[in-house]
């Protein structure tokens, strides 16, 4: 069997598996051969074995267990998300035996090929590719300035982050987790700052992607209908504020699957009454509607639009 010269990573902890499943069902789906021509990497935080059996059994992944090394102090900054955001710097582990790696969030539906991105301009040899964040600059990933850098630097967003060699990844990676070790009491927005950084630290340069690549949940229809990656970034999530037909879709099937509900919802104790005592909590309407007592109106939306089935 020829090997493949493409990883992709993806990452999570138990809470956001859910999340991640529907993730990945959308890259089999909508990017067949990007997933043909690469080897997919789901790295698991504390994962159940059941929960990676699950995976395993839904889709051609390899599942490793993750956690931060031991240098690392287990501080509250770096297990406020989860840990699992700092996988993502496995990447460059990967990269020391694959030509080309792409990490991608667990928040994401992908809705077109993504395989052109390692073809053409924005993935030259020596490559880094990512889309601007919101955050105008590297400092706001942070409590504090890291000393002996420029915090006032562009910041891009890791959501969708493509690697291609030559690069310095044996040494990148190193570094990566030394300054997280060093800068635990600072961290903020997880990996996403120390990524940043590694531009002023290594000879890479990073190449600016499209927002198409990376784009908010938040945007206009035009803007979505345009997208390769719909980003649910931030509290606005797939599955507590917005209705997108195939993340719905995609979910239900999950869970006639037996994949676990979600728990990270922060519903109102009479929403939470409605699915417990009543157990509406059989239907996936009522796991993924706003809440009807906090946000009515968006509540009536998004039966409108599963009504219409839109797509978003």
């Amino acid at each position: 069997m020829t090997k493949k010269s493409t990883a992709l990573l993806f990452a999570s902890s138990p809470t956001f598996t859910f999340a991640l499943w529907v993730s990945i069902k959308s890259l089999f789906e909508k990017s067949p051969r990007l997933a043909e021509m690469s080897d997919v990497f789901v790295y698991a935080y504390n994962w159940p074995e059941e929960v990676k059996q699950f995976f395993m059994r839904s889709f051609p992944v390899t599942v490793l267990d993750y956690d931060l090394p031991d240098f690392v102090p287990r501080v509250q900054n770096l297990l406020t998300f989860t840990p699992a955001l700092f996988a993502r710097f496995e990447a460059f582990d990967l990269l020391t035996r694959y030509e080309k790696v792409i990490c991608l969030d667990s928040d994401i539906l992908i809705r077109k090929e993504l395989a052109h991105v390692l073809e053409d301009g924005t993935s030259a040899p020596g490559t880094v590719a990512l889309v601007k964040d919101r955050i105008p600059t590297v400092g706001q990933n942070f409590f504090a300035p890291v000393e002996h850098y420029n915090m006032q630097a562009p910041c891009y967003n890791t959501g969708f982050l493509v690697l291609k060699n030559p690069l310095p990844a044996k040494e990148i990676h190193t570094w990566l987790y030394q300054m997280i070790a060093k800068h635990a009491d600072i961290t903020f927005l997880g990996d996403q700052g120390f990524i940043n950084l590694m531009f002023q630290q290594f000879p890479v340069s990073p190449v600016e992607l499209p927002k198409t690549y990376n784009m908010p949940a938040s945007r206009s229809k035009k803007s979505l209908d345009e997208s390769f990656i719909i980003h649910s970034s931030g509290p606005r999530k797939f599955w507590c504020y917005y209705y997108f037909h195939d993340w719905y879709e995609s979910y239900a099937q999950y869970r006639r699957l037996g994949g676990v509900a979600l728990t990270v919802r922060k519903n109102t104790k009479a929403y939470d009454w409605l699915l417990t005592r009543l157990k509406f909590n059989r239907w996936v309407f009522w796991e993924l509607a706003p809440d009807c007592f906090r946000y009515p109106a968006k509540f009536l939306r998004f039966c409108v639009k599963r009504l219409l089935r839109a797509k978003y």
